[in-house]
């Protein structure tokens, strides 16, 4: 791939990344260690990641601690790009907290958000008249799983 593709990962990618280097979801980080995917995060997705990693069962259930979940937050911080300046361009009616990640990605010029909330992936349904809208309001970006992510990416997904 000549130019690293712009991406934004959705809290729950983070999460699945964060539980399993080699899940689909890390092996994506992977890609951004590697210089195959440009990341951006906003400081509103750093803190929605800090708020469920610090959620006392989930520490519980899953067997990680406050130390690990500062190493992943500090290795986020310096693997993507911050962004600071999201204008609210899109409004979700269905889950307006999802909006801003399709704002952060138009902010960044990304061309893939990446998810696993049913919500956002249903911006890509042709057979609504929500997910027709959002693709003829937004044709080149694409809202993906995981496992779609990585499948555009080891097909070169474009810049």
């Amino acid at each position: 791939m000549s130019t690293p593709a712009r991406v934004v990962f959705d809290c729950n990618v983070y999460f699945q990344a964060f539980l399993s280097e080699r899940g689909p979801a890390g092996r994506l980080l992977q890609g951004v260690h590697d210089g195959r995917l440009l990341l951006f995060h906003s400081q509103s997705v750093l803190d929605e990641l800090k708020d469920v990693l610090a959620r006392p069962h989930l520490m519980q259930k899953f067997h990680f601690t406050a130390e690990r979940v500062e190493r992943f937050l500090s290795s986020l911080v310096e693997l993507g790009t911050l962004t600071t300046d999201v204008p609210q361009v899109f409004e979700f009616a269905r889950d307006p907290d999802d909006a801003h990640y399709v704002d952060l990605a138009l902010a960044v010029d990304a061309k893939l958000i990446v998810s696993r909330d049913k919500d956002l992936l249903s911006l890509q349904d042709t057979t609504t008249v929500e997910g027709r809208d959002f693709l003829t309001r937004f044709p080149s970006l694409q809202i993906l799983t995981p496992p779609g992510a990585l499948q555009l990416m080891d097909n070169d997904l474009p810049g």
